[in-house]
């Protein structure tokens, strides 16, 4: 039985036509041809795998027989974190982040290839964050350090706990350093940027949103009206749109996602091909992450975003005591 999609590996419909399967390979094909990336293994594996289902889905026999045998992986690699979150592993492998239609700092597009990791399906909830604050009192609304936040901790909750009926809501105005204390608690840590723009494409490739070109208010909570008030109104219950192809629901749009990395308007022109983080180390990070305090990278769009800022590749950053309605996190882990 065939293992891979060759209609996802191709970016084209199960109905598309011949001449459409064409051109999609041609576009793909230029792009990741070896002579254009010499010394580049990702783009020589995905000029294989490219290859591979042009030739496949632009023989009709094997097309059709393709058709008959591929059976789409009926459910995705699960697992559960120590904070009982259900996990989804990304597979090791190469992908192009970055876009060349975006702002200056998405720019230019590069081949990075990850090792495998998992991450959480959902961005993290009141309800698990409350366990964490009722095991670490020292990160409670009111006992949090003033160097740890902004004054806006924890905003939306009362004394101690989260609005009544709120808990499958994501948790927000969380700073970055509150965010990275919960993923050390929870035997995590937060993704790099790198990895959580593979994880958003959700296996596509050259794509603006998690699920394609088009912007689909089906698939994301966006441009909601803003008012100052209404953060709990607007936002949404975590996985209440359809999952990308990893499995991870809400990658973009509802809030935005603390990542691991500093903040650097031109780290893609010289960022690392293999697991890279722009900054220190993540030993480093983790070690010290208490005493950063350069601005960091948050990911994703918000409900109240436009669906320009909801694309994959958009990049936004604050100080790491930062904490506003719009902003939450995931974490990711090895295995």
């Amino acid at each position: 039985m065939p293992k891979r999609d060759y209609y996802t590996i191709l970016n084209v419909s199960r109905d598309a036509s011949t001449d459409e399967i064409k051109k999609a390979y041609r576009q793909l094909a230029l792009k990741y041809h070896p002579d254009k990336n010499p010394d580049d293994k990702a783009a020589a594996a995905t000029f294989r795998a490219v290859t591979e289902a042009y030739e496949v889905l632009c023989d009709n026999a094997q097309r059709e027989r393709y058709n008959r045998n591929y059976q789409p992986k009926p459910s995705y690699d699960v697992v559960f974190g120590q904070d009982g979150a259900e996990m989804v592993l990304i597979p090791a492998g190469g992908f192009l982040m970055g876009s060349s239609t975006g702002e200056a700092d998405e720019s230019p597009i590069h081949s990075v290839y990850l090792d495998d990791f998992y991450m959480d399906r959902y961005a993290v909830p009141n309800a698990q964050y409350k366990v964490f604050v009722d095991d670490n009192p020292q990160w409670r609304k009111h006992s949090i350090p003033r160097e740890y936040h902004d004054g806006n901790y924890l905003k939306l909750w009362n004394e101690e706990s989260f609005p009544n009926g709120k808990g499958n809501h994501p948790v927000v105005s969380v700073s970055w350093y509150a965010a990275m204390a919960y993923a050390e608690w929870a035997g995590k840590r937060l993704p790099t940027e790198a990895e959580w723009e593979k994880a958003a494409r959700g296996g596509l490739v050259d794509k603006t949103y998690p699920w394609g070109d088009s912007i689909d208010k089906h698939k994301a909570n966006y441009g909601r009206r803003w008012d100052g008030q209404i953060a709990t109104i607007r936002m949404t219950p975590v996985g209440s749109y359809p999952p990308n192809g990893y499995g991870l629901c809400d990658m973009v749009g509802n809030i935005r996602e603390w990542c691991l990395d500093a903040y650097d308007a031109d780290y893609y022109k010289h960022s690392e091909r293999h697991n890279p983080i722009a900054g220190d180390s993540i030993e480093t990070v983790l070690s010290n992450f208490t005493t950063i305090k350069n601005s960091r990278v948050f990911r994703g769009g918000t409900w109240y975003y436009p669906a320009e800022y909801l694309r994959v590749s958009f990049r936004s950053r604050d100080i790491p005591s930062f904490a506003v309605t719009s902003v939450g996190f995931r974490c990711v882990k090895k295995e």
